[in-house]
């Protein structure tokens, strides 16, 4: 049973993920050099969006949310809302993965082929996923010294910096900032997992303010991310550069260390590979709860599970299927899978509250 200081933990390593090191880059294509409001405006959303799971939460605190979408609605519908979940899920950690051997094959191993990084990261994740919520909670917090390195890495870019750079404060247009928003609220997903995880809470208060917590924490770093990239960059770089974080790292000179991008990939790998894990643990978890009958093993799920997300590559890389399209379907899934599903979840529930 995992208790509140592990649910923070299991939250923000799935928050954080391979985006990080873009995230300034988006924001800056979208809300200019306001970018940083943006995310302060998509930390509110996710606030609003999490009282919505709570009130959920309070409803049914020991089910899992595959559980009380039967409750809410039927057995049938909620059992289709449920494998539309997991394939979202699956979806979730293909972008990952791609997303990182990607970056992995750019900065670091420009010679090596990203179908075996692919490999070893899956296989990494698979290894970690086998285990129980607990020993994996208590893994993220071992890794918590990852944010730390992280902040200072980013405090080295400070001493070539110019404030002036994000004034005047509000120039963008509201709806460019609006839009920025919640741009920045998809990229700081992961804290839906809160609502598939009850069912191994331990029977503790304060849930609500450590989801609050998590989210505080998120989008002040965050905000610090790209406020730092646009007090070290010039406009026209954070506009051009995909990557500005690793980009500061790379340009970082010193006697003591160097290539620090390739120190901070190396230690942000454990994080993205976090994100992973999170998904393909509830998935394999609920999966084998439903059909423990038939499998025995929830190692086997995982594996396939595993198996599955890696048959994608050739019908990408042979571009069967483009990888943009694949990417750009998540502007779909997302607001669909994590705000209209919960939200009318809420609302027919609260009628049928009115009505009893």
């Amino acid at each position: 049973m995992i208790n509140n200081k592990h649910l923070f933990y299991l939250i923000i390593f799935t928050q954080f993920g391979v985006a990080i090191t873009s995230y300034p880059y988006t924001m800056y294509k979208i809300s200019g050099h306001d970018g940083w409001i943006s995310t302060i405006i998509g930390g509110v959303i996710v606030q609003i969006i999490i009282l919505i799971y709570y009130s959920l939460y309070k409803k049914f605190p020991t089910k899992s949310f595959t559980d009380y979408t039967k409750l809410i609605t039927n057995p049938f519908i909620g059992t289709c809302i449920n494998i539309c979940y997991f394939i979202y899920f699956l979806y979730v950690v293909l972008v990952v993965s791609m997303r990182f051997s990607d970056i992995i094959t750019i900065w670091i191993f420009p010679k090596s082929p990203s179908w075996l990084i692919l490999i070893l990261f899956l296989f990494t994740a698979y290894i970690v996923a086998k285990n129980d919520i607990l020993t994996i909670a208590r893994t993220y917090v071992l890794c918590t010294f990852i944010f730390l390195i992280f902040i200072l890495f980013l405090l080295s870019a400070y001493d070539n910096v110019h404030v002036g750079r994000i004034l005047p404060i509000g120039h963008s247009p509201i709806k460019k900032i609006g839009s920025g928003g919640y741009s920045s609220f998809l990229e700081m997903l992961g804290f839906e997992i809160f609502l598939f995880l009850a069912p191994s809470f331990q029977d503790t208060k304060k849930k609500l303010f450590t989801l609050t917590f998590a989210n505080i924490f998120t989008t002040i770093f965050y905000t610090f991310i790209i406020f730092t990239s646009y007090i070290r960059l010039s406009n026209k770089e954070n506009g051009f550069i995909i990557d500005p974080i690793l980009y500061i790292f790379k340009t970082y000179n010193s006697k003591m260390i160097e290539s620090l991008d390739t120190i901070f990939l190396s230690l942000w790998t454990i994080v993205i590979c976090a994100t992973v894990v999170s998904y393909i643990y509830i998935v394999s978890k609920d999966v084998h709860n439903r059909l423990s009958l038939i499998v025995k093993n929830r190692k086997s799920i995982l594996f396939f599970i595993i198996l599955l997300i890696f048959a994608f590559y050739p019908l990408i890389s042979l571009n069967v299927i483009k990888r943009e399209t694949i990417v750009n379907f998540g502007s779909y899934l997302d607001p669909i899978f994590i705000i209209i599903i919960p939200f009318l979840l809420f609302l027919i529930n609260k009628v049928r509250g009115l009505i009893n």
